[in-house]
């Protein structure tokens, strides 16, 4: 799983403990653990006794609740709606992001390493987003890891770990993000985003109903494999669009800390 449906896993940990007060295991096959679950109380750590419900992210299938099946080519898709998850922030992540300041509008062109290649927007386009939002006098910022170059003409702000990535995303009026850990993240910290989709995946699967969400491909193939159906959904989502929306959010909202 990835650190996205790890986020899915926090809302839903939420749900039973509104339920049912105990800590919460999960598992499957083994007890899971990952750094988003680290400081939350709900969730009891691997080797931790006690009396603890148990939830697993993956059905009986082995699937993950908004996939149906899969083959060597494909991710077949189903409805679903995610639940918003929990990052509980220690206060050396917050101090971090303190220092780091208000951000305007946070960009993530990065993809992590197995992503589909479908969910690419391109180069090309985030080159031109960044130089819409500087003609409108709006600094772009990305949050990168350490040793990743920052796109041309952006505020770089290096972030060594996911969990600091989302303390410092808190504090952005808006984002434009892909499709990914890091739009989860946005929903969890309360960050008003532009989600790019294409065509391989769509909101409903994976979208939240508090970020502006495109996407262009009628029916998301799942497909592992460049795609010339998810390149020309990609095509229709123009940098004048995403530039639009995203100012449309900065116009919406003010500067957080």
């Amino acid at each position: 799983m990835g650190l996205g449906d790890d986020l899915m896993a926090t809302g839903h940990i939420r749900g039973l403990q509104a339920r049912d007060p105990r800590k919460v295991r999960i598992e499957y096959g083994k007890p899971l653990w990952s750094e988003v679950f680290d400081n939350n109380p709900r969730i009891a750590r691997p080797g931790e006794v006690g009396d603890f419900q148990v939830y697993r992210p993956r059905g009986r299938n082995g699937l993950r609740p908004y996939i149906s099946a899969k083959s060597v080519q494909r991710w077949t898709w189903q409805d679903y709606e995610p639940p918003v998850g929990e990052l509980y922030f220690t206060e050396r992540e917050l101090d971090f992001a303190r220092k780091v300041g208000p951000l305007g509008i946070v960009l993530e062109p990065l993809l992590k390493s197995k992503a589909s290649p479908n969910k690419n927007w391109g180069e090309a386009r985030w080159a031109e987003l960044v130089k819409l939002l500087r003609e409108a006098q709006v600094e772009p910022s990305q949050l990168v890891p350490q040793s990743i170059m920052a796109m041309p003409r952006v505020r770089a702000v290096v972030t060594p770990t996911f969990r600091l990535a989302a303390a410092v995303l808190a504090n952005a009026r808006a984002a434009v993000l892909h499709e990914g850990g890091m739009h989860h993240a946005a929903a969890v910290v309360g960050t008003p985003a532009v989600v790019i989709y294409g065509g391989y995946i769509s909101p409903r699967q994976t979208g939240y109903t508090l970020h502006t969400n495109l996407f262009t491909g009628g029916e998301p193939c799942g497909r592992r494999l460049p795609c010339g159906h998810c390149a020309r959904a990609m095509a229709e989502i123009t940098p004048k669009q995403v530039f639009e929306e995203a100012m449309r959010l900065w116009a919406s909202t003010t500067a957080r800390t």
